[in-house]
């Protein structure tokens, strides 16, 4: 298993600034037409898989780690 992205939101609060089911629905990830990499092989990073996005929330940011 590898681990390609981290996305971390930091309430400024104890119980957050929103529910956790709001923080985790602002995650969207969707599947990518297959492509191709650019020497013509299968893919080789998580971007020619998917398409990671978040919606905003007012003050709160979330941290996006990358390779970890």
């Amino acid at each position: 298993m590898e681990v390609c992205k981290v996305y971390w939101w930091k309430h400024n609060c104890k119980t957050g600034q929103y529910p956790s089911a709001k923080v985790h629905r602002s995650l969207h990830i969707k599947p990518v037409a297959e492509k191709k990499a650019p020497n013509g092989n299968l893919p080789f990073n998580i971007e020619d898989y998917y398409s990671i996005s978040a919606d905003p929330l007012d003050s709160l940011t979330p941290e996006v780690y990358d390779g970890i």
